[in-house]
């Protein structure tokens, strides 16, 4: 068994399942949730973005983001009011056409993540996975991910409700990404 419990990367906050990861069946890329479009900006269509990604380059000028499944390229990037960026995106070039896309999602291509060490997870792939406990027995599946000042804290939805687990090597044993499934040591209070 794992000694270290597993660590993970966020490319999101607090996101439900349905809001992280989508693969397009126009394509085999599965796409990864980096940011929201909060609202418009200016009079040229840039974006004002909430930023969901620990990848800073990921919003420079020349990458590429996925919105509704569709590629956009950068054009510009700049720091926006607390956390937030300022995006200039190919063919969003008036404020009516960014105000038609507030609200929706900009994503990445889940291959364009950096390679993470051993034991270290990117929150996108934890998601979802169904949480057994060390006895076999079916908790259910990570449905959100709760990132705290020490640790994060899966939240596992079941049948008979939600566990809140947190990511420490006394609770986590193995993730094993190919089998979709996390085993844990339900300590006391923990259901």
């Amino acid at each position: 068994m794992n000694s270290q419990a597993p660590h993970s990367y966020g490319f999101y906050l607090n996101q439900p399942l349905s809001e992280l990861q989508t693969n397009n069946p126009e394509s085999p890329d599965s796409l990864v949730v980096v940011g929201i479009i909060l609202g418009s900006h200016g009079v040229y269509g840039e974006l004002r973005i909430r930023v969901l990604s620990d990848v800073p380059h990921r919003f420079d000028q020349g990458e590429t983001l996925y919105l509704a499944s569709q590629p956009f390229r950068i054009l510009s990037s700049s720091k926006g009011r607390s956390d937030n960026l300022i995006l200039k995106l190919q063919g969003i070039d008036t404020p009516g056409a960014a105000r038609d896309v507030v609200g929706q999602e900009l994503s990445c291509r889940a291959d364009s993540a950096p390679a993470l060490p051993e034991n270290e997870y990117f929150h996108y792939q934890l998601m979802g996975l169904q949480v057994i406990t060390e006895e076999g027995e079916p908790l259910g599946r990570i449905a959100e991910i709760i990132i705290t000042g020490s640790n994060d804290v899966y939240v596992v939805s079941g049948p008979d409700g939600e566990i809140l687990l947190p990511a420490l090597s006394q609770v986590v044993l193995q993730v094993n990404l190919e089998a979709g499934t996390m085993v844990v040591r339900l300590m006391d209070g923990l259901r």
